[in-house]
């Protein structure tokens, strides 16, 4: 039996999608970018959709809704309160 997968984002920017993409995979999560090859043939054919296995949906949800870490230029613009 195939293990479901539910899509939890949606994409027009292959690069924003790639990246997207990317995060999950260096947390260990397995991601399907559905339409993928239809853009690669037809551009502009529609929203790629970020599907992962419905058991991994709430740990990928949360790791795409934070922002991560300030970058160093970031904070020292936020400047040392001395």
């Amino acid at each position: 039996m195939a293990e479901e997968v539910v899509t939890i984002a949606g994409f027009n920017e292959p690069l924003e999608a790639e990246m997207a993409k990317m995060r999950l995979e260096s947390a260990g999560i397995e991601v399907f970018l559905s339409g993928e090859n239809a853009r690669f043939m037809e551009p502009g054919l529609g929203p790629l959709q970020l599907q992962v296995k419905a058991e991994d949906e709430e740990d990928a949800r949360a790791i795409l809704a934070d922002p991560g870490e300030p970058a160093d230029e970031e904070v020292e613009a936020a400047g040392d309160p001395q």
